[in-house]
């Protein structure tokens, strides 16, 4: 349960920053499944691995489009993370992505981005931000060419342990975000192109790191007459914390 009511008053707040509602065009269900591999490679400097796929379980047709239960998209993402203090970091990543990787028609995705994150303790738990600016090349299969676009992503988000101030192993924890995405140049549908909006359940484990499960509901701008897709997915993370290079 949520412990105090500033806590309540983000969690409400967080919910109302979706600003989405299922009446939109196309709605979809599905999993997705996301490992998170962390190490430090200095006292300053983490590595991180990244790697998910997104499943769509809902087959339905919508104006004549189809939407099969299939694989939609794997995304694999290696960081370098700058820890400049205990509240604020740095990152530097390298995407690749293939939307719908298992059919014919594929396409993949090369992206590189930045990004800074910044915590502070609020109440009983952690109050977070993130902005990350992408630089995207996504190829056409027609010409083969990939022209560059730009899009920003800010996200606010707010998690706390069920017992106590800090979170130990073997103890539940509650976390809630919600990610604005901005279609900043190149071919785009709209410039508020997308919406994440997420709360999940977490267990920190004694050695194997976090396990994390609740519903992602993902709103997608999908032509430039404004038409949305509604995917709700099951997210599945496990965030494991172990070092190669030390």
């Amino acid at each position: 349960m949520i412990k105090s009511s500033g806590e309540t008053y983000i969690f409400l707040l967080l919910l109302v920053c979706a600003g989405n509602c299922w009446a939109n065009d196309v709605n979809l269900f599905g999993v997705r499944p996301a490992i998170s591999q962390t190490g430090s490679i200095t006292d300053a400097i983490d590595y991180n691995f990244f790697i998910s796929t997104r499943v769509n379980l809902a087959d339905v047709t919508v104006n004549g489009v189809e939407n099969p239960v299939r694989d939609m998209l794997f995304y694999a993402q290696p960081s370098i993370v700058y820890k400049y203090s205990p509240q604020l970091s740095f990152a530097a990543s390298y995407v690749f992505q293939r939307t719908n990787p298992f059919d014919r028609e594929f396409s993949n995705e090369h992206r590189v981005f930045q990004q800074t994150v910044y915590s502070v303790p609020v109440f009983t738990g952690n109050f977070y931000q993130r902005a990350r600016f992408e630089e995207r090349f996504i190829i056409n299969r027609n010409t083969d060419k990939a022209p560059l676009s730009t899009r920003l992503r800010y996200m606010v988000g707010y998690n706390f342990p069920f017992q106590g101030k800090r979170l130990d192993s073997q103890e539940f924890y509650f976390n809630i975000y919600n990610e604005f995405y901005f279609s900043t140049t190149g071919q785009r549908n709209a410039i508020y192109s997308e919406n994440w909006l997420y709360a999940g359940i977490g267990y920190a484990t004694r050695k194997k790191g976090n396990i994390e499960i609740g519903p992602l509901l993902i709103t997608s701008v999908i032509n430039d007459e404004g038409r949305k897709r509604n995917f709700l997915l099951l997210q599945i993370l496990w965030s494991a914390n172990f070092d190669f290079f030390r």
